[in-house]
């Protein structure tokens, strides 16, 4: 994974507060998005230390983070998490891990009082979701997970003309996310037990351009399928998904999750979304900056686009005060309530693939 993936734009503290100390635990995933912001806050946030790094994991080398960004001048290194909560104290915790486990970082985070931005999905199974929210819960911190596409630009200019109700009530939404496979995976990719699966992985990313175009209608009933077409050294790995859902309010929505895109000289990802509401219909293309809205009698028009703003440092900022306890944040509801969505869909995908084993000649 890079560590420098996009640019953010200067953010920083409320005069005359101290600057935030940060952990890193775990160097694989999205960390560098969350540590460029930090390089742009003028101080505000600060990287103290990093620990729990993992070459077998494939994990990047510790000493080749702290050298990569302006925040971690002053970070130690060292092997053990613990040791680095219990001596450095730190105000928030950098949770990007392999996924199976997330959990025990984050729930050794939250004992030691620190607010957390973690990888997704949060768990991996219901039980240690469940007991990583109470902890939280108990410990009075925050979670916010690494889900920051409703910032991009192209979904959020889709998201104001939502919440303006100029398309009126969402009907019907479709989501995507399609990715290269690329030269290699890490092995672990092909072991469920430690990848968790594509539809918690990067199906939450479908699920969240969802929950941010219905402003948090929740998924009530799903079903999916899964499945390894097209890279059996990897059986762990599903490499297509399809999801169809029912929402709280009566919309319906699928998503469609796969590594199939071509190795050509296109972008990693294409990630999109289409919004169908009661009089007019929105296509976003995340990854080509474009949203386009469509209204009867109208040609279709490019919606103006936002400044890309940052998701992850003013939320840090935002955090109360070491003690302060509070009730927990949206981006804390969210977190749990995505995750236990793409748990719900994996399941329904796992029954759907013992179906038809069973029912196969």
């Amino acid at each position: 994974m890079p560590l420098v993936t996009r640019h953010s734009s200067l953010v920083t503290a409320p005069a005359g507060r101290r600057a935030l100390r940060g952990a890193l635990l775990g160097a694989w995933g999205h960390f560098g998005e969350v540590l460029c912001e930090m390089d742009a806050s003028a101080g505000a946030l600060e990287l103290a230390g990093v620990a729990a790094v993992r070459k077998e994991d494939g994990d990047i080398p510790s000493t080749q983070v702290v050298a990569a960004h302006s925040c971690a001048v002053s970070a130690c290194i060292v092997d053990d998490a613990e040791t680095l909560l219990r001596e450095l104290r730190p105000d928030f915790a950098i949770v990007s891990a392999r996924p199976d486990r997330i959990p025990r970082l984050a729930t050794l985070a939250a004992a030691y009082g620190c607010h957390i931005v973690t990888e997704k999905p949060l768990a991996l199974d219901f039980d240690t979701l469940r007991a990583l929210q109470d902890a939280a819960a108990d410990a009075g911190v925050d979670i916010c997970a690494m889900l920051p596409n409703r910032v991009r630009p192209a979904l959020a200019a889709a998201i104001e003309v939502l919440r303006a109700g100029t398309i009126g009530r969402p009907l019907l939404l479709n989501a995507r996310k399609t990715y290269k496979w690329g030269a290699s995976r890490p092995a672990w990719f092909g072991d469920r037990l430690a990848y968790g699966g594509t539809i918690p992985w990067i199906g939450i990313h479908a699920l969240d351009f969802i929950d941010a175009a219905t402003d948090g209608d929740p998924v009530v009933d799903v079903s999916a399928f899964h499945a390894n077409l097209a890279h059996p050294a990897t059986p762990g790995c599903e490499d297509v998904c399809v999801l169809a859902m029912r929402l709280r309010s009566g919309a319906l929505a699928t998503a469609t999750l796969d590594y199939l895109r071509p190795d050509a000289p296109v972008p990693h990802g294409d990630d999109g979304l289409r919004v169908v509401g009661e009089h007019g219909e929105l296509t976003v293309d995340i990854d080509r900056d474009r949203a386009v809205l469509l209204e009867p009698g109208s040609a279709p028009r490019d919606l103006p686009l936002p400044a890309p703003t940052p998701y992850y440092a003013p939320w840090l900022l935002a955090r109360p005060s070491r003690g302060v306890r509070a009730a927990p944040d949206d981006r804390t509801l969210r977190a749990f309530r995505l995750t236990d969505e793409a748990l719900r869909a994996r399941a329904a995908a796992d029954a759907s693939r013992q179906r038809c084993v069973s029912n196969s000649p």
